[in-house]
């Protein structure tokens, strides 16, 4: 990465704002085709010269002769809808271009209310923009061709900073200049995807170059210096009532020497749960009281929840009696003054009651996913010292962390050597999830079962149905249903179950296997399939695309038609050349009960033994039920995902989480650390609606890993990054960087930075 120049703000703000438009999608009018190799239902591009015009009160009937084709070969246009001017333009003789949808009227192919267009228009790659008030695609495509037109490079160049273009150039990307003209007026579909790519990098380096900024202004801010040295700080460990394991004793060590650097302290500690993080930012709050110097040696230890609060806060008393603690929470309203302490505990309320911040040396956040951004970075003093701690960091942290804004200490291992076996069930094996409760309970041991909501919510209804398909495991593979005439997920369910076989339909991977040309030319001597097919890109796996036959073949430097290459075709269809379809899967469709109506079932099966716990029940219920529980007198709660923190219970063997492909990652992670605690080996079993789908791989990479930062990441692609400087702290605030598609820059970039 090139050096930080002087920061200035981008003198072309306003014409980036009219350029990094990303179209909709791409209409390719490069090859017009003869109208006997189109395919009902698809789009097409066709040159006619007019034979015929039959005008009639309802419809106006055009006859044209193919100019594609070298016969006497015709095909017709039908407008439902015409004005005065398509008589006037349509006369016998004209020649055009016709752009519309193909079907098909007494055997010869028909385009359905077509675009007319002239030979200027033709033999290109047009982008089709999302509309804009009143303004279409033709309007918003001549405002920005004017605007490149009156752009000179170095005014397009200005669009993104120096240090930008300067980190660009060394990855051998496209010049910005012409990565934006190409994504405007494309000629070729690879330096599209280079230009898309090109532009995609811009962003991500955008952010890099506002973190390092953020960690160039925090370097230069006198921070509060904590002078403690190893010997000293080995001897508060050694107060605890357990030796700190080797991972917890170097990221101790880490923590130490960050505490006592010149600029404030900004540190991301990761670790799995249960891993021991409590206890190290515990002996850093000793530190901070004990060697902060210019008397600012109070320290805040923030947590999300009163329950955890207190947790911490006991804890905390139990290590170091001789430090004077004091817990914030409740006292609602009026601001009241704080006791002298010298460690605080409390939620984000306790930055409302009346701090003396310029005695506060350092912050410590635990469970950081938790709090907005406001609180961990608008509310803090910049020359104080932060501590995150969290398995899975907000997203906006641990972008952060990866391009260099903030330290990161991990905790290597696990204290006790903390097991936990994790598996994917399907809904049809949900047997063995009650089994595994049976026998926990049965050895003395506990269990949660986890719901994703209290009562079923009313199913996603954003999806046109009209032109969706349905995927479901029990169909053959690769093999979907059209959805025509259904409104709803349970109906799409249902029709699926009674479907026809012949009513199933074939769609291909584009992938390296897929082969244009054994589809055009199956070697079999089979015929080749009916067209258009449908096609899978593992970037969108929420869409299948309409490819006509035309998709298929390109046209070489001798105007000869061949198989286009599988990988061209990717290109395409990530550009947004053809038709997409939603693809519903069998997943959506959630068969499994939520809380509510599972708990009888629970209760009926272990008698006596159920408590139940989310977050409709008040404070004193919920503490009730959790002391049952942590007693054993009912070793066996149901409950929502409020126990994904501060439940600290020993002795909880097994998890069964009843609708997995509900959660993310990130509670995900939470939730299975709930398990295992005590040194016995834990069972945490995901339950998912079917063996296919992204839902299912997902929580199948879950179980697999175990690597704190690994799972962070996994979470950190699922939610986006937020923004540097602003409150979002998931999401992205990018153009054409997509993390599901650009992964990989996002990867390589970070190890550049």
């Amino acid at each position: 990465m090139p050096s930080l120049p002087e920061a200035a703000p981008l003198s072309s703000s306003a014409l980036r704002e009219r350029l990094l438009v990303r179209p909709l999608r791409y209409e390719d009018r490069r090859f017009p085709q003869p109208a006997r190799h189109v395919d009902p239902g698809t789009t097409a591009l066709l040159l006619g010269e007019i034979v015929q015009v039959r005008s009639q009160s309802r419809f106006l009937k055009v006859v044209l002769r193919d100019l594609c084709d070298l016969g006497s070969a015709q095909f017709q246009a039908t407008f439902f809808h015409y004005r005065r001017w398509h008589t006037d333009l349509l006369t016998p003789g004209a020649a055009f271009a016709f752009l519309g949808k193909v079907g098909s009227f007494q055997g010869t192919v028909d385009l359905q209310q077509p675009a007319i267009l002239d030979r200027t228009e033709i033999g290109m790659i047009l982008p089709i923009y999302r509309r804009r008030g009143k303004l279409g695609t033709a309007d918003i495509r001549a405002e920005i061709l004017g605007v490149l037109a009156g752009a000179s490079d170095a005014d397009l160049a200005s669009i993104t900073s120096p240090w930008v273009r300067e980190a660009l150039a060394q990855h051998g990307t496209l010049p910005i200049p012409q990565a934006v003209r190409t994504i405007h007026d494309p000629e070729d579909p690879r330096v599209l995807a280079r230009a898309q790519e090109t532009l995609a990098r811009m962003e991500v380096l955008e952010r890099v170059e506002a973190t390092l900024r953020l960690r160039e202004a925090r370097q230069q801010t006198p921070g509060v210096q904590v002078h403690v040295s190893a010997d000293e700080m080995a001897r508060f460990a050694a107060e605890l009532p357990f030796a700190l394991s080797p991972g917890q004793q170097a990221a101790l060590e880490s923590v130490r020497e960050k505490l006592a650097s010149p600029y404030p302290a900004k540190i991301l500690l990761m670790g799995g749960v249960a891993s021991g993080k409590t206890a190290i930012c515990h002996i850093a709050a000793r530190a901070t009281v004990y060697g902060a110097r210019e008397g600012r040696n109070k320290v805040l230890i923030v947590a999300p929840t009163q329950i955890l609060c207190q947790q911490l806060f006991s804890t905390f008393s139990a290590y170091f009696p001789a430090v004077r603690a004091h817990l914030v929470v409740g006292a609602k309203g009026k601001k009241k003054a704080l006791p002298e302490a010298d460690v605080y505990f409390g939620t984000h309320g306790l930055f409302n009651r009346g701090l003396d911040w310029s005695r506060v040396g350092t912050v410590i956040f635990d469970e950081e996913h938790r709090f907005g951004a406001q609180v961990k970075f608008g509310t803090v003093p910049m020359e104080a010292n932060r501590i995150f701690m969290s398995a899975t960091p907000i997203p906006r942290s641990l972008s952060l962390y990866l391009f260099g804004d903030m330290d990161l200490v991990r905790i290597a291992g696990r204290p006790h050597d903390r097991r936990v076996v994790t598996r994917v069930l399907t809904r049809d094996e949900g047997r063995e999830a009650l089994a595994a409760v049976r026998d926990t309970l049965a050895a003395g041991r506990k269990a949660i079962v986890v719901y994703g909501a209290i009562r079923r919510e009313e199913e996603p209804t954003a999806v046109d149905w009209e032109r969706a398909y349905f995927l479901a495991s029990f169909f053959p593979g690769d093999r979907v249903l059209p959805l025509d005439g259904v409104t709803d997920l349970r109906s799409a369910w249902e029709w699926a179950r009674m479907h026809d076989p012949d009513e199933l339909q074939r769609f291909y991977r584009i992938n390296r296997q897929f082969s244009a040309a054994r589809i055009l030319r199956p070697g079999d001597g089979s015929p080749p399939p009916p067209f258009p097919i449908l096609a899978y890109d593992s970037d969108s796996p929420d869409s299948l695309f309409v490819l006509p036959r035309s998709a298929l073949l390109t046209v070489d430097a001798k105007g000869r038609r061949k198989a286009k290459a599988w990988d061209v075709l990717v290109d395409e269809i990530r550009a947004g050349f053809y038709e997409s379809r939603p693809l519903v899967r069998e997943s959506l469709y959630r068969a499994g009960s939520d809380l509510e109506k599972a708990v009888g079932v629970w209760e009926r099966h272990f008698p006596g033994q159920v408590e139940v716990v989310h977050g409709r029940m008040n404070a004193a219920q919920k503490a009730a039920a959790i002391e049952a529980f942590a007693s054993g007198a009912k070793p066996l709660i149901v409950a929502t995902s409020i126990v994904e923190v501060g439940i600290d219970v020993k002795g909880v063997d097994c998890l069964v989480l009843a609708n997995a492909d509900r959660f993310g990652t990130a509670s995900l992670v939470q939730l299975r650390g709930r398990v295992g605690r005590s040194g016995e080996a834990g069972l945490c079993l995901l339950v998912c609606p079917s063996d296919t789908g992204s839902d299912y791989q997902r929580l199948q990479a879950f179980a697999e890993e175990t690597d704190d930062l690994r799972l962070a990441e996994m979470d950190f692609r699922e939610r986006g990054w937020g923004q540097v400087r602003g409150k979002a702290q998931s999401g992205s605030e990018t153009v054409f960087f997509d993390l599901r598609k650009h992964g990989r820059l996002l990867e390589e970039i970070g190890r550049d930075s």
